[in-house]
Formats: structure tokens, sequence, C-alpha cells
């Protein structure tokens, strides 16, 4: 936490979640153009682990032109830095929001569709980019990176709850 402050983030609601310390920051030493706000979480033993981006909302965008152009970007540039996806689903209209002017509402409802690629560094680590659906004719984006004891640290916390579960029991 000391190490990223000290490159000048300005960490702020700091929330403790078992051995998950989770902050919010409005920029990083490098943002990216469609952020609206940082989610950086640090595990207690392995430090920054997890790094969410969420984009300002796009509107007005029924047959999801936009953020269909506004991923495909983020997707090249990631495609450029570590390659092809390792999986992608890129379809809408499996179930209930079937028609063009109706994208986000399916991105929004589960299992109607879903926009994603996800990647894999040289370290390890994961980077997942998803076009999500907030509401008719309104999305976002939301950009995620898991450090390479992201599962590690995720898998231990459950072990740490359910011991203190059943203790409480």
């Amino acid at each position: 936490i000391a190490a990223v402050r000290k490159k000048g983030v300005s960490l702020t609601g700091d929330r403790a979640d078992g051995r998950f310390r989770i902050f919010t920051a409005k920029s990083l030493p490098k943002n990216i153009s469609i952020s609206e706000n940082y989610l950086l979480v640090f595990d207690r033993d392995n430090g920054l682990q997890k790094i969410v981006v969420i984009s300002i909302n796009i509107f007005n965008d029924v047959y999801g032109f936009e953020g269909k152009e506004k991923y495909a970007d983020l997707k090249a540039g990631l495609v450029s830095k570590y390659g092809q996806p390792v999986s992608q689903l890129e379809s809408t209209g499996w179930k209930l929001w079937g028609e063009a002017d109706e994208f986000y509402q399916c991105l929004a409802y589960e299992g109607c569709g879903r926009y994603a690629a996800i990647f894999r560094t040289n370290e390890g680590a994961s980077v997942v980019l998803e076009l999500k659906g907030a509401g008719r004719g309104t999305g976002f984006l939301k950009l995620t990176y898991e450090g390479p004891r992201w599962g590690e640290a995720v898998d231990t916390h459950k072990v740490g709850n359910s011991r203190k579960d059943t203790d409480a029991l």
C-alpha cells in the first residue's frame, strides 16, 4: 500500500475484508482513458493483487454500437500487449432480450449474453475485459487485472472464513 501511495496514488475508502484491504482511486500513474475510477485490492501476504477499472457509462446506445467500438479498441490494445485472448465470448440474444435494440438489457440479464475476453500475462496474471449492460441503451466497460497470486489469496480467504463460521457455530 505504501509503495502505491509513494507513486502518487491517492487511495480512499479503506475497507478491510479478512486478508484483503480494498481502496478506490480516481487516478493511477498511468490512466486508462475510459476510467471513471479504480478499485484496488491488496492481499495481506502478496500486496496488490487486483485492480478493477469501471468506465464512464455509455448512454443512448440502444444497439450497442459505441460500446462495441470502445470494447474492440481496448481489446486490440490488449491483444497487442498480451497476444490473443485465452478465452472470449461475444454474443447476445440467448434468451429473453433478443432484439437488436435490447443489446444492453441482454448483457445485464444473467444467461442472455456476454461480451468478454480473458488474457494471460507472462507472469501468470489475468486481464479480463467486459462490456456490461446497465439498462436500455446504457452500458459500461469493466477491465479487471488479477495478479498471479489472486486465486491463491481468494482460496485462503475462503478457508479462513469457513473456519470462522465453524468456530462461531
